[in-house]
C-alpha cells in the first residue's frame, strides 16, 4: 500500500496521532524503511514509525489507522532529525517511490573516504572556500550585522554548501549605546 505524505494517522484506540511528514530512505537497501509522523499539539513531537507498521495499517476513509494505542505512541522516542541528512543534490529515488525529493531523509553517516592532502609546504594561507558554521554572524557588504547562522547543510558527498538558515538580528539604538536582539 502506498503511504501518502500528509496523510492523517490515527491510533487503534481512536485518537489522532498526527500526519505523515517525511520519508526515511536507506541507501544500503535502496528502499524506504520508515516514516516520520508529526504528532502535533502543544507538547507533541515527531516520531519514527517503521514502514511495516504503516503498510500493515488499515484505512478509515483518508486516515491511516495504525495498530498502536495512544499510550504506545506517546512513549516512542522523539525523532532526532540531526541523525539524518538530505539526499545528495540531484538524487532521485527509484521507481515506484515518487515522493518529492525534499520529503526524503537519509541516515547521516560520516564521510569515510579520506580527503586528499596537499604536498608539504603547499599550504594556502586562506582556505579555498569560506568556512560557514552555526553561530557565525552574517554581515552585509558594509559590515552591518544582518543575522546569525542557525543551521548549515552541506552535500554529504562533495561537501558543498547546500543551504543555511538563520535568525535576523535587529539593532536598536539606545541613549546609552547599541544593543542587539534576535528577531
Amino acid at each position: 500500500m502506498r503511504i501518502k505524505l500528509d496523510a492523517k494517522v490515527r491510533t487503534k484506540d481512536g485518537h489522532g496521532a498526527g500526519h505523515v511528514k517525511r520519508v526515511i530512505w536507506d541507501p544500503k537497501t535502496n528502499e524506504v524503511t520508515a516514516f516520520v509522523i508529526a504528532t502535533g499539539g502543544l507538547l507533541g513531537h515527531d516520531v519514527l514509525i517503521g514502514r511495516d507498521v504503516l503498510e500493515s495499517a488499515t484505512y478509515d476513509g483518508e486516515e491511516i489507522v495504525i495498530d498502536m494505542s495512544r499510550d504506545e505512541l506517546r512513549v516512542l522516542e522523539p525523532f532526532a532529525e540531526e541523525a539524518y541528512t538530505l539526499p545528495p543534490l540531484g538524487w532521485v529515488a527509484p521507481f515506484p517511490y515518487d515522493y518529492p525529493a525534499a520529503s526524503y531523509l537519509m541516515t547521516a553517516e560520516p564521510f569515510i573516504m579520506p580527503s586528499p592532502r596537499p604536498p608539504a609546504g603547499t599550504q594556502r594561507e586562506r582556505p579555498e572556500r569560506p568556512a560557514i558554521s552555526k553561530g557565525m554572524r552574517v554581515r552585509d557588504a558594509g559590515g552591518e550585522t544582518l543575522g546569525v547562522v542557525d543551521e548549515v547543510r552541506t552535500d554529504e558527498v562533495t561537501g558543498e554548501l547546500r543551504a543555511m538558515a538563520g535568525d535576523e538580528v535587529h539593532v536598536i539604538e539606545e541613549t546609552h549605546g547599541t544593543s542587539a536582539s534576535r528577531g
